[in-house]
């Protein structure tokens, strides 16, 4: 009977498991967030029970699952991840799932890429957690409702991220709380019928109360929680096509999503078939000369971790007149921008450098950067944006100091010392900071050391970044990457910004406006900060070689390079590959080694678990045989030896006495294989019921005779029958 209960308990909590980790399906797209947060719960369920029904020390037991559960991470989630490196970043990829990947799930636009290591960890985390209590708590507690709560928790951080709406979300919610409701029942009833003939026994509770008493304390907790769900998707705003994102109700401040690239989609958008499908339209009612106002920058990014630029930078709410974000010590040019993007599909919306006023709809901005975003993300808007952009002469800029006031923009990564890109710095030369930093942009300027080329691979990986030093091609971003971090390595606080390039040449070789900016003009530049000038722009690319002449009829081409076309969302947009048909083949090729990293562990996890259970018995033997006290080291001697007669698959219960055991060993081993345990029975018998305490000498000859009887068992049996034995996980789960 107590079997049957407790096998309807391991249904039930899996199957509240199960429903808590499928609240995550509007969180992840595709597939592979399945096989971490589905299997990871069941998974750590599982473990967590079996462990909890041996008799090892707790602490044991938590190490035990964490190192599994560390195991499952770094299969499941660190390795098939499409940004990890290497062995060298197994640290920081667990360092960023565990303490950034909450985080980092909050500032990505849903649904989020499974290829993306910290949040999926993050949620794989909890989820072992989670099923490891659940599991736990099964066996180690009388409490109905204590496995409810983990899965229930567990459930409920999936909504700030996408609290589901629709009939298939109700459905969900409402099997949820069956689940927890079935899993409370079936912990209650058993205990009151089991204990209800049994008079002499103390209980909690006292006859029929126990079961009412115990529902009425867990079943109004888990009503209330399954329903606040539904209750929150009906009182805000959503539908089953958009459901509700609790990120949008911040209106104090908005973290612009640290987790896009926009620098990684410049090919994809520069090469797009049909550039128009991201274009806007810039009026300049007061143009300045073309050769003084060229670009408009979208996002800087300041965050190199190695692989991919990234802004932290934050938008919030603000007035027409903006923050002053330079109070320039040269002349200025006022500039007043008229913009209007039909459908953008980037959270930024373009500004000359060093805006001081915009006119717009809920229109945020960010006085560190000076970044400007619309309120609620991407969407069709008009605005007009007055920039004061400083206007220094050569003098000026030759005479000028770094402004080092903000660190940011001096770190990098941990870049090997081997690396070629180390080299670079070199070309900086010499004299004041702005002409050795106009030495670097003539050095990867010149078409005789280097050659952009269109058929190069986009990325900004230092690997990818060494082959572009080696090979001295590459595409934009290469360039500007490499300047920024040379420029970084010798202590220039540069960053890259991206934007779009507004000036073509004419026939004559003439700059002039363009009135429509298509996503061919998308673009990115390095810029260095200095004192009472600001961001100083820097151009390191050279004339476009290989296929540049296949785009000779390009009207839209521009002196200093060609940005992008369509291609990915920032969100979406892989940080090496930004060709369309490129990103394709990358996500199906990560979709591949997920699958195979996938089947890896599944191939491999059983094996793992043998190991598991190998090491552990092994430990607690060890444990048992330095036991200091003389009786608790041959009562363990004696629980070992029925361990080794579990293995055998000798049928011996907890009610058995030593002699009925033993002969339980004869009948099924034979006298030879149990001859030891016979000599071993007398110890035990004696230190269990005689008046005086063993000796350590005794204690030392009934571990002799518990080697002996392994010999002998050892002896009776084949090489495999005994490797067997040895991860045979039933004297674990068993207490006999």
């Amino acid at each position: 009977m107590r079997q049957q209960v407790f096998l309807g308990q391991v249904s039930a909590a899996g199957l509240l498991l199960t429903i808590s980790g499928l609240f995550y399906g509007r969180v992840f797209g595709g597939a592979g967030w399945i096989g971490p947060v589905i299997g990871g719960l069941l998974l750590s369920g599982a473990l967590g029970m079996a462990l909890a029904r041996t008799s090892m020390h707790r602490a044991f037991r938590i190490l035990a699952l964490t190192v599994v559960g560390g195991l499952f991470v770094l299969l499941a989630v660190i390795l098939p991840s499409a940004n990890f490196g290497g062995p060298g970043d197994v640290g920081s990829a667990f360092w960023e799932a565990s303490v950034d990947g909450w985080r980092n799930s909050l500032a990505a636009t849903l649904p989020i890429d499974t290829g993306l290591a910290a949040p999926l960890g993050f949620v794989t985390i909890l989820g072992w957690l989670s099923g490891s209590i659940v599991g736990s708590s099964l066996v180690r507690s009388d409490e109905p409702t204590i496995p409810v709560i983990p899965p229930l928790l567990y459930a409920g951080l999936s909504l700030p991220l996408a609290a589901p709406n629709g009939v298939a979300a109700y459905l969900l919610i409402v099997g949820l709380v069956v689940a927890a409701l079935l899993l409370t029942l079936v912990r209650a009833v058993p205990e009151a019928a089991l204990n209800a003939d049994d008079r002499d026994r103390v209980t909690e509770f006292v006859g029929e109360r126990m079961l009412t008493e115990r529902l009425f304390s867990g079943v109004p907790i888990l009503v209330v929680l399954g329903l606040l769900a539904p209750l929150l998707a009906f009182v805000f705003p959503g539908g089953p096509e958009e459901p509700f994102d609790p990120r949008r109700l911040r209106v104090e401040e908005v973290e612009t999503l640290s987790a896009v690239n926009p620098l990684a989609i410049i090919k994809a958008r520069r090469e797009a078939e049909d550039p128009t499908e991201h274009s806007f339209v810039l009026e300049l009612p007061a143009p300045p000369s073309p050769g003084d106002f060229d670009r408009i920058g979208l996002v800087p990014l300041e965050i190199f971790n190695g692989a991919n630029w990234t802004t932290t930078s934050t938008t919030s709410a603000t007035s027409a007149d903006l923050p002053t974000l330079l109070e320039p010590a040269v002349d200025t040019i006022s500039v007043r921008q008229i913009i209007e993007f039909p459908e953008p599909d980037l959270p930024w919306i373009p500004a000359g450098n060093n805006p001081v006023r915009v006119e717009g709809e809920d229109i945020w901005f960010d006085d560190v950067s000076g970044a400007l975003a619309p309120q609620g993300g991407a969407r069709a808007i008009r605005y007009e944006v007055v920039s004061d952009v400083p206007f220094p002469t050569d003098a000026q800029l030759d005479a000028a100091e770094l402004d080092l006031s903000d660190p940011r923009y001096l770190e990098l990564p941990n870049i090997p010392v081997d690396s070629p890109i180390n080299l670079l710095g070199d070309r900086l030369g010499t004299g004041s900071p702005h002409q050795r930093l106009t030495a670097l942009e003539a050095f990867l300027q010149d078409e005789t050391e280097w050659s952009w080329v269109l058929s190069e691979p986009s990325g900004t990986s230092i690997g990818r970044l060494d082959s572009f030093f080696d090979s001295q091609e590459g595409y934009r971003d290469q360039f500007v990457s490499a300047f920024a971090i040379a420029a970084r390595q010798r202590g220039f606080p540069t960053r890259i910004m991206v934007g779009y390039r507004i000036t073509e040449e004419t026939q004559d070789g003439t700059p002039a406006y363009l009135e429509t900016i298509t996503s061919a003009q998308y673009d990115a530049w390095p810029e260095v900060r200095f004192e009472g000038i600001g961001w100083v722009a820097f151009d390191p690319v050279p004339l476009a070689q290989g296929e540049a002449t296949d785009r000779g009829d390009d009207q839209s081409s521009i002196p200093t390079g060609v940005p992008v076309g369509t291609g990915q969302s920032p969100n979406q947009a892989d940080p090496d590959e930004s060709d369309p048909d490129e990103l394709d083949e990358d996500g199906a090729a990560t979709t591949v080694r997920v699958l195979v990293v996938s089947g890896l562990f599944l191939l491999l996890f059983p094996l793992m678990l043998l190991l598991i259970v190998f090491f552990i018995k092994f430990l607690r033997r060890r444990w048992r045989e330095n036991l200091e006290n003389p009786t608790d080291r041959i009562l363990a001697g004696w629980q070992e030896s029925k361990d080794r007669l579990l293995e055998a698959g000798v049928d011996i219960r907890p009610d058995m006495t030593v002699k009925e055991i033993v002969a339980a060993s004869r009948r099924d081993l034979g006298v030879h294989a149990s001859s030891s345990l016979s000599a071993l029975a007398p110890h035990v018998t004696t230190t269990i019921y005689a008046p005086h305490a063993p000796t350590p000498e005794v204690a030392d000859l009934v571990w002799e005779e518990v080697d002996l009887f392994d010999r002998q068992l050892n002896e009776s049996r084949t090489r495999r029958q005994t490797i067997k034995a040895k991860v045979d996980p039933r004297p674990l789960l068993e207490s006999v």
